[in-house]
């Protein structure tokens, strides 16, 4: 690992001399410049460098994040395909198994770059905890296993297969049916965190842990669901999700609160690639059948209405909100922040569990929390309870990298889809290991692994 910084004039200067003296010289290294901001991987490793290690970390995830939301969201009935690019245009009809699509392929290094930094900030950390086990130190892992958490999760939710390569030693497949292990690791790093924040008493980052450890483990019991197809009433019943979200809710503030985690973007740290292609190219857009838009492809209002109060779902008007800066109506930047976990995916986990042990009378009751956040009219049977579940998690989950799944396992179809794409003809089936990682990795490319 090498970072250079602030070393233009050191460079030119170097470059310059060089270039004074070639007609006496044979050969002159351009590259022989004393920069001390230079970096090796040594310098990292240090006890001085634990918390830049770990927020170096959290900077791959959440971009990590914001590019493979996108293909992903693509394929479901959350965005739509506006632009020029046809390779969004395949995953919007369901393509999702393409290794060679560009916005499949663009992705994957980042999230091997965020996985690997991720998982080296624990191992840092865990040698700096060996040697001082200070509180300081203590947050710093704890933290390095909250991001990790947060990638093995995603990973876990949208791939169909990765290979855990390190650096330019090759990884094998997990493989499509052993992708549940991915989830598992993001438990077991998610659980770490949550020990780890509450030996230091910070309530504040444990609650975070928490709540992101429910979500993951919901999505291990929707794994079970759409795998190796989707099967059944597609309601899953996570007790440890459940657990984690009741406790969530308590330390939020009760049923009440209306609380998001977020993963959060800035010109100091990184852009949000989803709202880059949304907001500025306009090359994607959300769905026409949760929004409405102008000739210019422009949202001018909201197309999915609440069930109950035949309004704007405000929902919906919630999130877009939060997408465009303040205003759903307006363009919108590249820093918005991406929710990954909330009190409301906490009730409707809580709600699920509830409808799929058959207690329809506490399902109403955790819908209606959610509802009454937006000063809704209380769900009393007006349509059935399956119908307010799909409903209420579709809105209160919406650009949350979700979706997809959802659609899979409630047996929901986007109209766009091709019959012969996987959505339709394999359902279940989520993003393939790229071609650049196909390429270059020797379990995958036909070339063997040597000795």
């Amino acid at each position: 690992m090498r970072t250079v910084k602030n070393s233009t004039f050191k460079k030119w200067t170097g470059l310059l001399a060089c270039m004074s003296v070639v007609p006496m010289l044979a050969s002159c290294d351009l590259l022989d410049v004393n920069n001390p901001n230079d970096l090796v991987e040594a310098d990292v490793r240090q006890e001085a460098a634990a918390n830049a290690v770990v927020n170096g970390a959290l900077t791959l995830v959440a971009s990590s994040v914001s590019q493979s939301w996108q293909p992903y969201l693509m394929a479901s009935d959350e965005m739509y395909w506006i632009g020029s690019r046809d390779a969004w245009q395949s995953l919007d009809q369901g393509a999702v198994s393409d290794p060679y699509n560009e916005f499949i392929d663009g992705p994957f290094p980042a999230m091997g770059q965020g996985r690997w930094m991720a998982d080296q900030a624990i191992e840092i950390l865990t040698e700096h905890h060996g040697n001082n086990p200070s509180d300081a130190i203590k947050t710093d892992l704890a933290r390095a296993n909250f991001y990790a958490g947060i990638m093995y999760m995603v990973i876990g939710e949208i791939q169909e297969d990765f290979a855990f390569s390190n650096k330019k030693e090759s990884g094998a497949p997990i493989g499509p049916a052993n992708m549940h292990q991915v989830l598992d690791g993001a438990i077991t790093r998610l659980t770490a965190a949550v020990d780890g924040f509450n030996s230091v008493n910070n309530s504040g980052m444990a609650m975070n842990a928490m709540a992101v450890r429910a979500r993951a483990r919901q999505s291990r019991a929707i794994w079970d669901a759409i795998n190796p197809s989707p099967s059944g009433s597609g309601l899953v019943n996570s007790s440890a999700a459940g657990t984690d979200a009741a406790a969530v809710i308590a330390a939020a503030g009760g049923n009440s609160a209306d609380w998001t985690f977020d993963l959060t973007y800035s010109s100091s740290s990184r852009s949000n690639s989803m709202a880059a292609w949304v907001n500025d190219r306009k090359e994607n857009q959300i769905d026409l059948s949760i929004v409405t838009v102008n000739a210019a492809k422009d949202i001018n209002g909201i197309a999915l209405q609440d069930p109950v109060d035949n309004v704007d779902d405000p929902a919906v008007i919630k999130w877009l909100n939060q997408w465009k800066g303040g205003n759903y109506l307006d363009k919108g930047g590249i820093y918005p922040p991406m929710t990954v976990a909330s009190t409301r995916m906490m009730h409707l986990i809580l709600a699920e569990n509830a409808l799929a042990g058959g207690d329809s009378d506490m399902f109403k009751t955790h819908v209606n929390h959610i509802r009454a956040m937006d000063d809704l009219t209380p769900f009393s049977d007006q349509i059935s309870d399956m119908d307010m579940l799909k409903h209420t998690r579709r809105v209160n989950v919406l650009l949350q990298g979700l979706r997809l799944a959802d659609m899979y396992r409630f047996g929901i179809t986007d109209p766009k889809w091709q019959s012969t794409n996987p959505t339709i003809a394999t359902p279940g089936e989520m993003l393939p290991i790229s071609i650049i990682e196909r390429r270059a990795n020797c379990h995958l490319n036909g070339l063997g692994c040597g000795g």
